[in-house]
């Protein structure tokens, strides 16, 4: 495939969003349950907390080495559920600050979420190399503040699952032992053993500093807001996981994210704010290391630049219908009004009008 054939594809919106408002709230996936006990178990912060969470997940026990999920004492505990024994490993994982790690499951029309924060940058890049790199010492880039993880084997779930299948409380197959049963799980029921959870590191959105943040007068506002815009834009793509069936590396949904996420910390959605939050540079460039960057990654600078100049007219279009028809906080209606475009619609002379239209369709 040809980079005209990619952009177009690229370009593609996310499909047909009708009939989706009936279905909101969507249910919420069947290892939330599990999470609001261990929140209830544990107390949801502080060191004793994450022991309490390091009993249910062993991949926050191992010591994260270069090679480590290569190893047999990894395949034994990760692929084979055994217990997780310090002596197999030399150790076990520790954070550094324990005491400000919290997990909260906050609602929304998505579906509620396990929600991993800490303001210590070092043990939120252990969190997710924990829950979602195979406990591999990667680099992340530095601009990098959350992350949501989907498809985590938890070995807790699994033990449950089988004193169920022992019980004859889940569906048996005659004369079929259990490691038969939990691979046939594994492939029809897999919500039942994985979850999903955001990490959350608690820094100013997008790396910006307060002062050039409209409004905005003290830095700690700006990071408490700041948590609010990264809290609403992880659901956002969610919201497209669950309703569109996929979360996609794409400037459109980081626009619709952002726009979410903006008018829930802030009321209002400055296209200017956005371009900074993405390192988009006021010419419109992306420099190495720019966020932006990370949703194009399939493409040469030329092309990068189209889809820039695409995104920064949408984004423009976009806060000057909102204002227009007085948009002042995010919700279900909305996100279907914006994702039932792409991108070229948005940045189009009738953008505008386009996006006005589909703003009134979702007034009361």
């Amino acid at each position: 495939m040809d980079q005209t054939q990619q952009l177009a594809r690229y370009f593609s919106g996310f499909g047909e969003t009708g009939g989706f408002l009936a279905k909101v709230p969507a249910a919420e996936e069947p290892h939330v349950a599990h999470w609001r006990q261990y929140l209830q178990e544990g107390g949801g912060t502080g060191s004793g907390f994450f022991q309490a969470l390091q009993s249910k997940l062993p991949q926050l026990c191992i010591p994260q080495r270069e090679g480590v999920s290569a190893s047999p004492a990894y395949a034994k505990v990760m692929k084979k559920g055994l217990p997780f024994e310090e002596k197999d490993f030399g150790g076990c994982l520790e954070l550094e600050c324990p005491e400000v790690l919290e997990l909260k499951i906050p609602s929304h029309f998505a579906g509620a979420l396990p929600v991993l924060q800490t303001p210590h940058r070092e043990d939120f890049l252990r969190l997710v190399r924990a829950i979602g790199g195979r406990c591999e010492p990667r680099i992340y880039p530095e601009g990098m503040h959350a992350m949501c993880i989907g498809g985590i084997n938890n070995w807790d779930r699994v033990r449950l699952l089988k004193e169920q299948w022992q019980r004859g409380q889940v569906d048996q197959t005659p004369g079929e032992h259990w490691g038969s049963a939990l691979q046939r799980f594994v492939q029809q029921k897999p919500e039942l053993i994985r979850d999903r959870v955001l990490v959350l590191h608690t820094a100013p959105y997008g790396s910006v500093a307060h002062t050039l943040v409209p409004g905005m007068h003290d830095a700690s506002t700006w990071l408490a807001a700041s948590n609010t815009l990264r809290l609403e834009h992880e659901f956002t793509h969610y919201a497209t996981t669950r309703f569109y069936g996929s979360m996609r590396s794409n400037m459109l949904d980081e626009l619709v994210a952002d726009c979410m996420g903006f008018l829930a910390a802030l009321g209002t959605f400055p296209a200017q704010l956005f371009r900074r939050c993405m390192g988009i540079t006021s010419e419109g460039r992306a420099p190495s290391g720019a966020r932006a960057r990370l949703y194009m990654a399939d493409f040469d600078d030329p092309v990068i630049d189209k889809i820039l100049g695409i995104t920064l007219k949408a984004a423009a279009n976009l806060e000057q219908a909102l204002e227009q028809h007085v948009i002042r906080s995010a919700g279900p209606e909305l996100f279907f009004a914006l994702t039932a475009f792409t991108l070229p619609d948005m940045a189009s002379p009738e953008g505008v009008h386009l996006i006005g239209a589909g703003l009134a369709r979702t007034d009361p």
